[in-house]
Order: structure tokens, then sequence, then C-alpha cells
């Protein structure tokens, strides 16, 4: 059986909200510095924490709309954000490449393996 949930106006089942919740966190994580501290502590708040609406409202002494106008704001900037960096979708496509190395180890040489890893690794720093 599967648990509805409202968001904006939508309903998401138990699976989409999850899938919601982890792309909301990954913004945060990647971009939440861009944010102005009123935005990013809305954010945690009611997208990671899962205060709901009155319960940031009046951690942050504003109104419910107010809120919902922070989060709105935010969450166009951290997706407009990725859509000009593609940073999550790069890191992404680093760990997909560590994934098909280290599933393919044993048919390459020792040599040629931990250079590659770390070239990759040294990408996921940057």
């Amino acid at each position: 059986m599967h648990k509805l949930h409202t968001t904006g106006g939508f309903i998401l089942s138990d699976k989409d909200h999850l899938t919601q919740r982890i792309k909301d966190g990954l913004l945060l994580d990647t971009y939440g510095s861009l944010l102005t501290e009123k935005q990013r502590e809305a954010c945690e708040m009611v997208l990671l924490q899962d205060l709901s609406l009155a319960e940031a409202a009046e951690a942050l002494c504003v109104s419910r709309q107010g809120v919902h106008d922070l989060i709105t704001r935010a969450k166009e900037h951290m997706e407009e954000s990725e859509k000009s960096l593609g940073l999550i979708e790069k890191e992404h496509g680093l760990e997909q490449m560590i994934k098909v190395l280290d599933d393919n180890r044993d048919r390459l040489p020792d040599d040629f393996y931990k250079t590659f890893k770390n070239m990759l690794a040294a990408q996921g720093e940057h």
C-alpha cells in the first residue's frame, strides 16, 4: 500500500516523495552555499528536517507564505545552477566510471587500474 504526500499541489507516492527528497538534498548539498542564509535555513527545515511550513515560519519569524516563497526561489536557483554547471550530473558520471573500473579490475593491468582510479578520484575533488 502506497502512502501519498501532497507537495506544491501535486500528489506524490512514497517512491516519488523519496526521489524528490533525495534530489532536494543533493541540490542543497551542492548549491546551498549559493543561497541566502534565510533560504538555506528554510530549505533545511522543510526539505531535510521535514518540518511543516508553519513550524519553519515560527522558527524563522516569517509567515508560512514567506517560507513557501523562500523555498520556491531557492529551489529555482539551485535547479538553474545545476542546469548551468551540471555538478551533480558530473559527479554521477564519475561514480559510474569508477564502478565500471572496479567491476573490471581483474581484467586490467594493476598500474593502469591504480592510475585511472587516482585520476577519477582527483576529478571528484574539484
